[in-house]
């Protein structure tokens, strides 16, 4: 990935400045400067008035990184200043990478997209026999989506497999559409059947090492480390540190800090990792049996599937993306793909399902504060 520009660190309480990391790139130019102006401006008012303590933002063009920087606090408690280089949670915007993970082994020949799901997990409910990995990628699958339980710190497996046979499917599949996390454990069990290896290990060799993203971690346990983000919500209007839960496993459970997953983004604008006609698949919206285009919709917000990723559009602009939250934790990640923008946005303060709290919400902010569709750089 190369570097135009990064910027350093920024709080609301310390007024707005530049640090220009020139060994990574070339200096900022002045248009530059004015861009950078133009999202500082935006995200100090969102995370203002939506009472977030912290947040990393990223731009991308194309493969380039324009813009990084860390506005507020990781830690309230120690008065730690987000950066760059603070890691946080990425929830449900792990799926991503597992679909990756998936479509890298089917590359290999030791997963088929089309197969059923039982081909690799033996012990599947009888009925869901024919679930294809395909449909657990599209979120078509009927696989019931609520598998959630009290104590998320360890997935038991023996407990998922038995709420997995207790609970009825959603629809047979290929009929609907009904966004699902058990799908997306499925999904990393079946890279490790077909992988012979753990799933986070995985992760960490085939595409963080292969990325350079140092200091992303899969279900990370030690929390003492500094450059973890504390995760805040708010409690009768006072923010108050969330539980520390791990909400999945291949449906969410990275931790990663914006220049890690704008080294991710970077790999995806150069389709690095898979073979180019793979990112086609990957981009093309999920049909339902009768050839129809089933849409998700959440939030205002209609969307189709690819494999993983939501298809849709913003302001005209076409877009892909996807988006996560848990306990204290949101994230999101917008590829701009016909305008070759890449926003990503992680932060640790949420306020329920309050999208305009969540990084989603910073993220379309940005696009309407800097213009994405105006904006040209080199």
């Amino acid at each position: 990935m190369r570097f135009m520009f990064v910027v350093g660190v920024f709080t609301a309480c310390s007024g707005v400045g530049h640090q220009s990391l020139a060994s990574q790139g070339d200096p900022p130019t002045r248009r530059d400067a004015v861009l950078a102006k133009r999202i500082d401006s935006v995200v100090i008012s969102v995370l203002a008035l939506r009472r977030i303590p912290g947040a990393a933002v990223a731009l991308l063009r194309h493969d380039t990184l324009v813009y990084a920087a860390g506005f507020g606090v990781a830690n309230l408690t120690t008065g730690a200043p987000v950066t760059p280089a603070t890691v946080f949670q990425i929830a449900s915007t792990t799926k991503p990478f597992t679909a990756m993970a998936i479509l890298m082994l089917a590359e290999e020949g030791k997963v088929a997209l089309d197969s059923p799901a039982a081909r690799y997990l033996s012990w599947l409910p009888a009925r869901y026999s024919a679930v294809t990995v395909r449909h657990l990628l599209t979120h078509t699958s009927g696989v019931n989506p609520d598998m959630r339980r009290a104590n998320v710190d360890e997935l038991d497996v023996a407990e998922f497999k038995r709420r997995l046979e207790e609970r009825a499917a959603s629809f047979p599949p290929g009929t609907n559409v009904q966004y699902a996390n058990a799908g997306f454990t499925l999904l990393a069990f079946i890279v490790e059947a077909a992988s012979g290896e753990e799933f986070g290990q995985f992760l960490r060799r085939r595409i963080f090492a292969q990325l350079g993203m140092r200091s992303a971690g899969y279900r990370v346990q030690q929390r003492t480390d500094p450059r973890h983000a504390r995760g805040y919500e708010l409690v009768n209007g006072e923010l108050a540190e969330a539980p520390h839960v791990f909400s999945g496993w291949g449906n969410s459970g990275i931790e990663a800090s914006v220049l890690d997953m704008a080294m991710f983004a970077a790999a995806l604008e150069r389709r690095a990792l898979l073979r180019s006609e793979t990112y086609d698949q990957m981009y093309t919206p999920a049909r339902l049996i009768n050839d129809s285009l089933p849409k998700f919709s959440s939030n205002g917000v209609s969307a189709l599937f690819g494999l993983s990723w939501f298809l849709t559009s913003y302001r005209g602009a076409e877009l892909i993306s996807h988006g996560g939250a848990v306990a204290g934790f949101s994230s999101a990640l917008d590829r701009f793909v016909r305008d070759g923008w890449t926003i990503i946005v992680l932060s640790n303060g949420k306020r329920g399902a309050d999208r305009q709290s969540q990084a989603s919400g910073i993220a379309r902010a940005i696009a309407d504060g800097v213009g994405i569709r105006e904006v040209t750089i080199r």
